[in-house]
């Protein structure tokens, strides 16, 4: 009987491993659709009343509309954007939000570490590494991001590295160490594998079935 149970609770806990992960994303893809569909509905809505639509017909036309109007807006400025004409527009946008108390601080951390995310593979992070933190024994994943020469404490001369050492289960959050090039451990890993570990919190690390890089037990 408790082979049974056992079986059972293991067959239990894998349908909600596999479940799960697609009950996250339609929770985030829908909460995203309704935010973004939220701005442009009243703008769809009136829209519809000007095209003469029935009433009946805007209950479930509006929100339709209202995502593709979304969408394009989005296509639109990522055209413009693109150009040299739309960059110097766009700087320019950003030079007068910047400008804002308190909403250029979070502009701008924000638009820093999305641009380190998205050249992540081309040397934003530079490689993942092991290093003491918070305390001595504890070893903590972080980031590699830049140089820091002379910035150890009575060691001017000692290379240094900037190290990122993001928060689980948001890396938009951490915090920003100075650590001696020789204390900090390579990984092995490659920085898209340690995002994975650090958005799961450890669950998803090389080595487990289903995901790539170098297979290698973890402590």
């Amino acid at each position: 009987m408790s082979r049974i149970v056992a079986s059972l609770r293991r067959t239990l806990f894998q349908g909600i491993l596999l479940i799960l992960p697609l009950a996250i994303t339609f929770v985030i893809l829908r909460y995203l659709f309704l935010l973004v569909t939220g701005f442009s509905e009243p703008g769809a809505a009136r829209l519809l009343q000007w095209l003469g639509a029935p009433p009946s017909a805007m209950a479930w036309m509006t929100p339709i509309i209202a995502a593709i109007l979304t969408l394009g807006v989005v296509m639109f400025v990522g055209l413009v954007g693109g150009n040299w004409v739309g960059r110097r527009v766009w700087r320019g946008l950003e030079t007068l939000v910047l400008r804002i108390p308190l909403v250029k601080w979070f502009y701008g951390s924000t638009r820093q570490l999305l641009d380190a995310f998205k050249y992540s593979g081309g040397g934003a992070f530079r490689e993942v590494v092991l290093v003491e933190y918070p305390r001595h024994g504890l070893w903590s994943l972080g980031f590699v991001t830049a140089p820091a020469h002379g910035l150890i404490p009575g060691r001017p001369h000692e290379e240094g590295v900037y190290v990122f050492v993001p928060t689980t289960p948001n890396p938009t959050s951490g915090f920003t160490i100075v650590v001696p090039r020789g204390e900090a451990r390579n990984a092995g890993i490659t920085v898209e594998e340690g995002l994975k570990i650090i958005l799961s919190g450890g669950f998803i690390s090389p080595g487990r079935p289903g995901e790539s890089g170098t297979a290698r037990e973890t402590a």
